[in-house]
């Protein structure tokens, strides 16, 4: 649900956070978000990645509450 996605984004920090967002849903690509926090695109492909690979783990210990939906 929406609701838990957005629970599971909340536990990332906020770096990792604003690099999902903005991948996500923004469409931006890991150059550009990179040029923004004026990092390499390999920190933020990075932490992209490993965001992803938390929020998933994230969902499936919280894949209960998809059931009540």
């Amino acid at each position: 649900t929406p609701k838990l996605l957005l629970e599971a984004i909340r536990t990332l920090p906020e770096e990792k956070r604003k690099a999902i967002l903005l991948y996500y849903f923004e469409g931006m690509n890991d150059t550009e978000i990179a040029e923004l926090f004026n990092t390499s695109r390999s920190t933020i492909q990075y932490r992209r990645t490993s965001s992803f690979e938390k929020l998933r783990k994230y969902l499936e210990e919280n894949a209960d509450e998809w059931d009540e939906w």
